[in-house]
């Protein structure tokens, strides 16, 4: 998270389970999920799994992030089940990355819905494990303060929260079409 004073930044989208205390102001603008993700190609081969226990048995590929335990996969906002899982052979940072891997049969992978939409319905990814949704965070915009607060901020924050819990609900109605079975 950058700092916004020193840094220069008026507004600051930030992804986060909780924030933590500062002096900042923040505006909570709805929450993002990811889902796990394969092949039709890789499912031919190993199947697909049907409970989060099943990824013990196959290979599932790791995306780090300051966010999430990379050993874990996490399903729900509170953490109802988790999966630990084995080293990875293969760790990535970037989720447009990890899409290839999983696109090219390297394993099962926990990516955003955003990140994965575009190759659901090219019919490169097919959803496994619908019935979860892992590594919840709130989105928030934070900005330095509510007391003369520019104009471009007040706009900018408010365009925010019209249009991102639309687009966000969009997003996940979307996903209702494409399971595995």
């Amino acid at each position: 998270m950058p700092d916004l004073l020193d840094e220069g930044y008026d507004v600051s989208v930030v992804l986060a389970s909780d924030l933590p205390d500062s002096g900042l102001v923040s505006a909570r603008l709805g929450s993002v999920f990811s889902i796990a993700c394969a092949s039709p190609a890789y499912i031919e081969r190993h199947g697909a799994p049907h409970v989060l226990s099943d990824l013990v048995r196959h290979t599932c590929l790791h995306l780090m992030t300051p966010v999430f335990p990379p050993d874990r996969w996490v399903d729900g906002p509170n953490g109802q089940e988790t999966v630990s899982l084995d080293p990875s052979t293969f760790t990535l940072n970037v989720a447009e990355a990890m899409v290839v891997a999983i696109r090219e049969s390297m394993g099962i992978g926990v990516l955003p819905t955003s990140s994965v939409l575009p190759g659901l319905r090219a019919g490169t990814l097919v959803r496994v494990l619908p019935q979860y949704t892992m590594q919840e965070l709130n989105v928030y915009a934070l900005y330095p303060s509510r007391q003369y607060l520019d104009a471009k901020i007040r706009t900018w924050v408010e365009f925010l929260r019209e249009a991102l819990p639309d687009t966000l609900a969009a997003d996940a109605e979307s996903l209702k079409e494409f399971v595995v079975t």
